[in-house]
């Protein structure tokens, strides 16, 4: 009799035990969000203000992925009487992918593999400057020219168009018009 009441009075004591316990010890802590949800789109389609490489968003629009392709190949070839195992060897790749960016070509992977060796050699991106100007080059991206005044002249007055018909005119009224 005293066996069976042992693990009653254990089992009447861990009840109490848990009764005991505030309700915040019992309840799980709700997870901590490190990107608030009005940021979750800027985070999907933006890129971080210190990334070297931003996100093309123009090309966002031209990522494709069929879900489907797989399955219809492989219905299809079922369906011509072909076996498992054939039909398998024989899948073809999908050749509607998101085009690829400019570094995936020939002569961007040579000088991908000539930086990531530099910096296992080097260490310090200081020293690899030259390799990642390459990249940067073979990417696209130009370094800002400095325009002379010259220059400068010439884009205002092609953004101002016809409107500096009209200061020949104000020149010639100047002479007409004194200011105090």
């Amino acid at each position: 009799a005293d066996s069976v009441g042992r693990p009653l009075l254990a089992a009447r004591e861990a009840s109490r035990a848990s009764a005991r316990r505030p309700l915040g010890a019992m309840t799980p802590s709700i997870p901590k969000v490190a990107i608030p949800p009005e940021r979750w789109t800027q985070a999907i389609y933006g890129s971080p203000e210190s990334a070297l490489a931003k996100a093309e968003v123009s090309q966002l629009g031209a990522l494709r992925f069929d879900s489907a392709h797989w399955s219809k190949a492989y219905l299809q070839c079922i369906g011509r009487g072909i076996s498992h195992k054939d039909c398998v060897a024989s899948l073809p790749d999908d050749v509607r992918t998101t085009p690829t960016g400019p570094l995936a070509g020939g002569d961007a992977q040579a000088g991908l593999a000539a930086a990531i060796a530099c910096m296992n050699e080097h260490g310090t991106p200081d020293a690899c400057t030259s390799h990642f100007e390459t990249l940067s080059k073979l990417a696209g991206y130009e370094e800002e020219v400095k325009k002379s005044s010259t220059e400068k002249a010439r884009d205002f007055c092609n953004k101002a168009g016809y409107k500096l018909l009209g200061v020949p005119v104000l020149f010639y009224a100047m002479k007409f018009i004194k200011i105090k």
